[in-house]
């Protein structure tokens, strides 16, 4: 679930031994969308937990209303993407963009932010999807080995950890995703998802009942902060459609395909958020799939296929696969465009002898490991990294306003009109709002507490102080708070 793009701070494009001096635009809006697709392994990662805890219908709820504004924000960033059509790294640029004049180090946090939202998915996909091998083919395994700290390491955790040395083995030695594995991922997921969707209407042994969705959930009662804190967790997954503006700088027609990309996928994605819920839901049940909340993919493929489930799970599994891939590449790619354009250490914006960013690959995964050793649970990695992640996105939209109060001559293909300033506004503070009570209250989801929120702030911290490293100790020059074109 990620992009292949690499965020930068405040730079174009940078020319690197054995690369191409710019990018090449070989991709339309249909290429942007596919790679959206990735974003439905989210749906994945995240149903199970929250509608064991919350319920089917407010859960979908939740979910249509982060993909509602994931869809105003994605208007946004196309406007700002149409202002940078050249520029490499999506909607970490345009934070950049519209913070550096009034507090430069947000451009780092940023960047960083979007890093642990995009990166730290391979540990939550890894974890997923050792656990779907495990119920599928090795039920009655009892393999646990226990660390002096961390997460007591059963079979599916080892198989995680295996899943992201072999993504990181391929990408250091050469292997490159391209929009091509993309596809393949897309094509892979459209047929787990049809079987998933439609399924439970043509089947009539599935046994669905839209009576099985409630409000209620299984758990104890809950109440707003509650709501909030799981639209916190599954924002991440609605959001996510930003990912078509990391690519404008490789489309044909920048203004154009980036903004196509943008609307259609967000569209897509929130009519996908609720027919998903609602056929798995309707055939499994809260309540199996509260017990089950990663097995449930299962159990609803055998309700509508029976002993061909395989046909619907082994797609699933391997979009898991190329997903972490992605990741892999996408969380080194990021690191070491950060690196190049000054915002971290030197070191990681090195390139190995294959081309590719080996040193930054490799502390992507070492990273990973640590998280997902650390912390375990999908639910509680995301509670971590969420927060870098909304962190990125929130200065993003608050950028356009920047934008448009700062610069307002600056070239704008696309100009929204002027009730999108107040809108900006009002998605600024649904976000900040979202990451105060997420972050300040991560036990109420029941999988979490505060080592996640220590760890996300840890993580958005130890950004800063590098980025000050590199300019103090290794550039030797004085810190530019704010800076000026």
């Amino acid at each position: 679930m990620s992009s292949a793009g690499s965020p930068g701070i405040g730079e174009g494009t940078q020319q690197v031994p054995g690369s191409a001096t710019s990018m090449v635009r070989r991709l339309s809006w249909r290429d942007g969308f596919i790679f959206s697709l990735n974003m439905v392994i989210g749906l994945f990662l995240t149903l199970g937990y929250t509608i064991g805890a919350i319920g089917g219908w407010t859960a979908i709820a939740i979910w249509v209303v982060a993909c509602l504004l994931a869809w105003l924000q994605n208007n946004l960033f196309a406007e700002m993407a149409a202002m940078f059509p050249n520029r490499s790294g999506g909607i970490s640029v345009y934070a950049y963009e519209g913070w550096k004049r009034h507090f430069a180090p947000l451009g780092a946090i940023a960047a960083f932010g979007y890093w642990m939202g995009w990166s730290l998915s391979l540990s939550v996909e890894g974890v997923v999807l050792g656990k779907m091998i495990t119920e599928a083919f090795f039920p009655d395994s009892h393999l646990a080995i226990r660390l002096p700290i961390g997460h007591e390491l059963g079979l599916p955790y080892l198989i995680a950890i295996g899943a992201i040395l072999a993504a990181w083995a391929l990408n250091y030695f050469g292997v490159r995703v391209a929009a091509g594995v993309a596809k393949v991922t897309g094509t892979l997921l459209v047929v787990g998802l049809l079987v998933l969707a439609i399924g439970p209407f043509l089947v009539g042994g599935a046994g669905f009942d839209a009576g099985r969705l409630t409000f209620s959930g299984t758990s104890s009662p809950f109440g707003w902060k509650e709501i909030v804190v799981w639209f916190f967790i599954t924002a991440w997954t609605t959001y996510g459609t930003e990912v078509c503006a990391s690519f404008a700088a490789e489309y044909k027609n920048p203004v154009r395909d980036t903004a196509k990309a943008l609307r259609i996928s967000g569209a897509f994605i929130l009519g996908l958020y609720f027919i998903v819920p609602y056929a798995t839901v309707g055939v499994v049940g809260e309540d199996t799939i509260a017990q089950n909340p990663v097995s449930y993919i299962g159990i609803a493929f055998d309700r509508i296929l029976g002993d061909y489930s395989w046909i619907g799970q082994l797609p699933i599994m391997a979009a898991f696969v190329i997903a972490m891939m992605t990741a892999t590449a996408d969380g080194g790619r990021s690191l070491f465009g950060i690196s190049r354009s000054g915002g971290t250490i030197r070191q990681l914006g090195v390139l190995n002898r294959y081309g590719v960013p080996g040193r930054a690959l490799t502390t992507d995964m070492v990273i990973n490991i640590a998280v997902l050793i650390l912390l375990g649970e999908p639910i509680a990695i995301l509670l971590a990294s969420n927060l870098g992640y909304l962190a990125a996105v929130t200065l993003a939209v608050g950028a356009f306003v920047l934008l448009r109060r700062d610069q307002p001559d600056l070239a704008r293909p696309i100009r929204l009109a002027k009730p999108w300033t107040a809108i900006a506004v009002a998605l600024f503070v649904v976000n900040v709002f979202a990451i105060a009570v997420g972050i300040s209250n991560p036990s109420l989801t029941g999988y979490g507490g505060m080592t996640e929120t220590v760890v996300g702030i840890g993580i958005l911290l130890f950004a800063c102080v590098l980025w000050y490293y590199r300019q103090r100790v290794q550039e030797r020059s004085r810190i530019e708070w704010r800076v000026r074109d």
